[in-house]
């Protein structure tokens, strides 16, 4: 380099070379001393300076300067030139040296960190403080070997972790001849649709030759339903017909597909005659009736001692998850003893959705479910009772009181295979 050109050609020694180097403040300080000692010369000529004299015991440096560098005698004849010269290459040498010894360090510093960074990334080796969260060969050899889930077990996982509902205790209803809802297979039950009682009674006969679980007596249906002994006959005369068979009492309003053109207080009326008689085995509310209390009318009839189906009809569509969720819950809360849902679906995924939302609300709700999908679409859900745990099914003897019902024969052979 240029500097060390300079300081040969000067005849400074190296950096390596065991003489003292002079600074500039150690030179400073040298010519304080002698302007001082001229000082006190000048005012006591007589009198010696005892800082004179023991200038060369006392400054070892000096005597160094002296012998290695040469320039230094032109200091001794008085030449202020050399000394100033000198003063100046001292300087410059001194801050050449500081720049090289900065230029060292940092390459000495940059080493150290080159071999730090190797060593955090030997494998086998954990780091810490600083080089925390830098991964190793190793991790990162086993992270590539190791295989990727697939969406499908990130899915699992994520069921299997999660906290599942407990399975609520279920809690059937018995009805006479030993039938119990909510136990064992889905029962079968028949409806009359007579218009006359003797209408009414001609179907009965048929339909007790196929011995259904129970029968449903479509009242909306009768032309005499508001007379009361007309109601009462033809409730005897069917309890004649069937015997033990249970007779499930039904008035179906015209807003869920029904017949029934009664008034809210003359429909509540007739529930409550009919929950009162001995023939009637089970009633049925419309559970979403907005112009009555549902709640009031249920605990009434629970007061004769009669169970409750709370039922809710949708002719013309299959609600969405949330919607279907919310009315589940909206009969549950009538307080009901059998919840019953049917709706009509328009694609295949419809069907679906009620008989996935029967399976869940089966395991939530201690009420047994009675759900159907009608139309010709929604036959599977009529006969998958044991499977999405509906309760009851509908079944025909001759004519169908709801779109997609098949014969009661057919529900039996089907529903004892699967």
């Amino acid at each position: 380099m240029w500097f060390a050109r300079r300081r040969k050609r000067n005849g400074f020694p190296g950096r390596k070379s065991k003489a003292l180097e002079i600074s500039a403040d150690s030179t400073d300080s040298i010519e304080k001393k002698k302007q001082a000692e001229a000082d006190t010369v000048q005012e006591n000529p007589t009198e010696t300076n005892p800082v004179q004299e023991n200038l060369a015991e006392t400054n070892p440096a000096q005597e160094n300067l002296v012998e290695v560098n040469p320039l230094r005698g032109n200091l001794a004849d008085g030449d202020q030139q050399g000394e100033n010269r000198v003063q100046s290459e001292v300087v410059k040498d001194s801050a050449e040296d500081t720049i090289s010894r900065k230029a060292e360090d940092e390459e000495t510093a940059e080493h150290v960190d080159e071999e730090k960074q190797t060593d955090r990334t030997e494998p086998g080796e954990n780091s810490a403080g600083p080089g925390e969260g830098v991964k190793t060969r190793d991790s990162a050899e086993k992270e590539q070997e190791k295989p990727q889930r697939s969406l499908y077990e990130w899915h699992r996982e994520k069921r299997t972790n999660a906290k599942k509902p407990a399975k609520t205790a279920k809690k059937p209803v018995s009805l006479k001849n030993g039938v119990i809802l909510g136990e064992g297979l889905p029962k079968i039950c028949v409806s009359v649709t007579g218009e006359s009682k003797e209408e009414i009674e001609t179907q009965a006969r048929k339909i007790d030759a196929e011995k259904p679980d129970l029968v449903e007596w479509r009242a909306d249906y009768f032309q005499d339903l508001d007379d009361l002994e007309k109601v009462t006959e033809v409730l005897m005369s069917l309890q004649d017909i069937f015997g033990d068979i249970p007779i499930l009492f039904t008035i179906r309003s015209k807003r869920e597909g029904g017949k029934g053109m009664l008034t809210a207080e003359k429909y509540q009326s007739m529930i409550l005659y009919a929950a009162g008689r001995p023939e009637v085995s089970l009633v049925d509310i419309e559970g979403l009736d907005p112009e009555i209390n549902v709640e009031l009318l249920v605990s009434r009839v629970h007061e004769l001692g009669m169970p409750v189906i709370a039922s809710w009809h949708n002719f013309c569509k299959t609600p969405k998850k949330p919607e279907l969720d919310l009315i589940f819950d909206k009969l549950e809360r009538t307080g009901a003893d059998i919840l019953k849902v049917a709706v009509m679906p328009k694609k295949p995924k419809d069907v679906l959705r009620l008989m996935s939302m029967t399976e869940e609300k089966n395991r939530q709700v201690p009420c047994p479910l009675v759900t159907m999908a009608m139309g010709d679409l929604g036959r599977i859900s009529r006969v998958s009772g044991k499977l999405t745990g509906s309760a009851m099914t509908f079944g025909t003897v001759g004519g169908a009181s709801a779109p997609g019902q098949l014969p009661v024969e057919d529900l039996r052979r089907i529903i004892g295979t699967i």
